[in-house]
């Protein structure tokens, strides 16, 4: 065999054998944990939103999910606000200590301050959306889990009345972004919102 011929065989060899260690070694590299201070300024310097939303609710009294699809409207500091449209027109808005519900062109408002479960699932989206930590633990024991290309924001409400109908509210995303909003009830009852 050549000089040439061995030296080209042996670079080859060399190459492979770099590609399986590099290879062997990707699986291994972890991702840095993330820690809930990072989710939060992460969720806080993402802009205002406008983004489309599917929604499937499940319920032990019907037979299929409830499927619903529209725009779901973030303005800083404190209004979201859901738009559907599929399967009929409704409009609901947190804004300030209320719940605007628009049905059939006609507005309903219902002060947070009255309802416990409104206020806990209006901080919950505002919480996440804003990034704002002291907002979600003044209603929930919260519990993240992932890195930031994927995690899980699993919150609880510490609440004993408010956990007779909820018993988690868990946000998944990526980086600044959540991607899905799923709510569990204590009737065994849940919801799972994808976000677009």
């Amino acid at each position: 065999m050549s000089p040439a011929k061995f030296l080209r065989i042996s670079a080859s060899c060399a190459i492979s054998l770099c590609s399986l260690i590099l290879i062997a070694w990707g699986p291994t590299a972890r991702a840095e944990t993330l820690e809930l201070p990072r989710l939060m300024q992460l969720l806080a310097a993402a802009p205002a939103s406008e983004v489309a939303f599917s929604e499937k609710k499940f319920s032990s009294l019907l037979a299929t999910p409830v499927i619903s699809s529209g725009r779901l409207v973030y303005r800083r500091p404190d209004t979201v606000e859901k738009n559907i449209d599929l399967p009929k027109k409704e409009r609901y808005v947190f804004t300030g200590d209320e719940l605007i519900v628009t049905r059939n062109g006609a507005d309903r408002r219902i002060p947070l301050s009255s309802q416990p479960l409104l206020s806990a699932f209006a901080a919950s989206l505002r919480g996440t959306l804003g990034g704002n930590l002291p907002l979600l633990k003044s209603f929930f024991e919260l519990t993240l889990q992932g890195d930031e290309q994927s995690w899980r924001l699993d919150m609880i409400p510490v609440d004993k009345e408010i956990s007779r109908y909820v018993s988690r509210v868990t946000a998944s995303g990526k980086s600044g972004m959540i991607a899905q909003i799923e709510v569990r009830e204590a009737s065994g009852d849940h919801s799972v919102m994808q976000i677009r």
